[in-house]
Parts: structure tokens; C-alpha cells; sequence
């Protein structure tokens, strides 16, 4: 279950950091979107939307891997951090996905 856990993790948060940059990579004239996240929102500012994306995708996946591998940390905490991963990053992916459809990224509309 643990790897399932941890494959699942990393799916939504690359999906997450997909539609992010979907979102941010350029301007949409009529709206204004910022990353809502401060982390994220200073690692972008910092070192730019993709270094700061591939940044984070590594700091991720690093995560992601010591959590699956440790066993200094209980079976069913490890479970719990990867879900809760999974959770905050489907979170985001379901925000990013409303925006792109309200500015019409899909249709071809922005």
C-alpha cells in the first residue's frame, strides 16, 4: 500500500506543478492570477516559474522517497504523510483545473 501511496503522491503532485505552470506561464489578459501557496510563490519569484517548478518537483520527489523508504517513522504516520500529500496536491489541481477552464485555456479562448 506504502508504494501505491507514494507513486499516487508524486502523480498529483506532478499534475499539480502541470497545471501550475499551465496557469502562471504567461500573462492572461483580463485576469490576474498568482500562486496562492507563499512557499511556492517565493520559490517562483526567487529562481523563475520553471527552475522554481523543477525545484520543487525535486524537494518532492526527495520527500516523497524518504518517506517510503525510512523505517525509523511508523508504517501508518508514513501512510498518513503521503496522504496527506496526495490530498493537498489533488486540493491544488482541482483550483489550478477551475481556473484553466474559467480563462478558457482548454478552448483555445486565452
Amino acid at each position: 500500500m506504502l508504494p501505491v501511496f507514494a507513486a499516487l503522491a508524486m502523480l498529483f503532485a506532478l499534475l499539480d506543478h502541470w497545471t501550475t505552470w499551465l496557469c502562471l506561464r504567461g500573462p492572461i489578459p483580463g485576469w490576474e492570477i498568482r500562486e496562492a501557496n507563499p512557499l511556492a510563490a517565493w520559490l517562483f519569484g526567487h529562481f523563475g516559474l520553471v527552475q522554481g517548478l523543477a525545484l520543487d518537483t525535486l524537494v518532492t520527489l526527495a520527500a516523497v522517497i524518504l518517506v517510503a523508504q525510512t523505517r525509523r517513522v511508523p508504517w501508518a504516520a508514513r501512510l498518513a504523510l503521503l496522504g496527506l500529500l496526495i490530498a493537498t496536491s489533488a486540493f491544488a489541481v482541482a483550483n489550478n483545473v477551475e481556473v484553466i477552464q474559467q480563462i478558457g485555456l482548454l478552448d483555445g479562448n486565452a
